[in-house]
């Protein structure tokens, strides 16, 4: 079975037990500038439905956002959304318990609305973790005229708006599931474009053919014999060589890679499947359940069959 790099992130993704629960719209008139504080293991979404604003980040040049444009915060660090740069901000929690949220609506100033953003985040299971997490950038600004080439990504974007402005029935479980798909479908195409957008890190090794040949077929095959010396030629380099170019980009040595993708897959299939956890174990490469539930304990902090008995919880 062949296996390609949009398959490698849905499965990164769905391991990673993506999710989205919270969103809501803002209304803005006037001058305004909200500071939203730092949060962990969150990937924050803004939207603009209507009017413009200002994301601003500390160490970061302030970034323009129009109608149609979406910016993503994938590491949770603290930003400001201003109709000027130069402004002071109030925090998110100083509006909140001022009432500004109402509705499902954040409203900030007097008059007519000027503004009006879609905001959300997607979070992770917090014991879980992988190199995609710490390789995608402080931010990433996506403009709705520049996806010409993007079809998929340009068109999630305007069902969001269109969805968020109609606010029927069901519409808050389609658009939980569409912020999960924009995250998703920004990191593919930071994975194409990894040069000019990403970070060094496993999204540009994904983009680098070689090392990506190599990822391709851990997730593919996580049950084979892996050696360094395989991956190496799979690659198409020497072994030293792949090793450096490997821990370069992904963070961490190859095998070490091949073990915690093993154990993230393994967790995946003792909360989705029925399977036992002897076809577990051989399906993510161990011969011996006993060995296979020694690491599984050891990374999660309780055996796979306690796991499953709590629900998929530790």
């Amino acid at each position: 079975m062949e296996m390609n790099r949009n398959d490698i992130l849905s499965e990164i993704f769905t391991g990673l037990r993506i999710s989205s629960d919270t969103y809501f719209r803002t209304h803005f008139a006037g001058d305004f500038s909200i500071a939203i504080p730092t949060e962990q293991r969150r990937i924050r979404f803004h939207l603009v439905l209507r009017g413009s604003c200002w994301l601003c980040m500390e160490g970061e040049p302030p970034v323009y956002l129009e109608e149609g444009d979406v910016a993503l915060i994938p590491n949770g660090a603290a930003q400001m959304i201003k109709s000027d740069p130069v402004l002071p901000s109030v925090g998110l929690g100083e509006l909140l318990t001022n009432g500004a949220l109402r509705d499902g609506c954040l409203h900030v100033g007097e008059g007519a609305d000027t503004t009006s953003l879609f905001c959300g985040f997607c979070q992770f299971d917090e014991e879980l973790d992988h190199p995609i997490l710490s390789s995608l950038p402080t931010s990433l600004r996506l403009r709705l005229q520049d996806l010409g080439s993007e079809p998929w990504l340009a068109a999630t974007l305007k069902l969001i708006a269109l969805e968020a402005n109609f606010n029927g029935q069901g519409s808050s479980a389609i658009l939980n599931r569409l912020i999960e798909t924009i995250v998703i479908q920004s990191t593919r195409t930071l994975s194409a474009r990894p040069s000019k957008d990403a970070q060094a890190g496993f999204i540009a090794a994904l983009g680098d053919k070689s090392l990506s040949r190599a990822i391709t077929e851990i997730h593919r095959a996580p049950e084979q014999n892996w050696q360094v010396t395989h991956l190496a030629e799979i690659a198409g380099m020497s072994r030293a060589s792949f090793a450096r170019h490997f821990i370069r980009y992904v963070g961490k040595p190859p095998m070490e890679y091949v073990r915690d993708w093993r154990l993230m897959r393994a967790r995946s299939l003792l909360t989705d499947t029925n399977l036992s956890s002897e076809e577990i174990a051989s399906r993510c490469g161990y011969n011996s359940l006993p060995s296979f539930s020694k690491l599984f304990k050891k990374r999660f902090g309780v055996g796979p069959g306690t796991f499953r008995r709590n629900g998929g919880r530790t």
